[in-house]
């Protein structure tokens, strides 16, 4: 008995040391419509366009203030991982997600629990070199 409530006590442990992780998913495609301002005489056609997925990115601070922090890497195989070590006493922490052949970013901030995030990176297969393949913080 004393044997089974010790691994009831470990499960739960572990249990809670899971919920702090999260798994961020970038979305895959985003949409985005081009404004532009023309000469007199030209007329804007088309402009609208998707635009894939290519790496995430952690910030100190909002993005807008352009602070982005850079991430220790390793290779794992035809892996890329990237791993960025938070300190949440020390600033506000965002993370972005960027899309290729635009300077879009989508961002959020994240929970000031999280002590790390972890991007990986297929450098071969299907998608382009360098695709983010998950992101996950804790």
């Amino acid at each position: 008995m004393k044997h089974a409530l010790r691994l009831l006590c470990l499960a739960l442990a572990c249990g809670t040391a899971r919920a702090g992780t999260e798994e961020i998913v970038c979305p895959a495609a985003i949409l985005g419509a081009t404004t532009v301002t023309t000469a007199d005489g030209w007329e804007a056609v088309g402009g609208a366009a998707e635009y894939k997925l290519e790496h995430a990115q952690v910030y100190s601070g909002h993005p807008s203030d352009e602070v982005p922090l850079t991430p220790e890497e390793r290779s794992k195989g035809e892996d890329l991982i990237a791993q960025w070590r938070l300190k949440p006493e020390q600033a506000e922490f965002w993370i972005g997600c960027a899309y290729r052949d635009t300077t879009v970013v989508l961002a959020r901030k994240l929970d000031a629990r999280l002590s790390q995030c972890v991007a990986r990176y297929a450098l071969s297969g299907p998608l382009p070199p360098g695709h983010l393949q998950s992101l996950t913080c804790s």
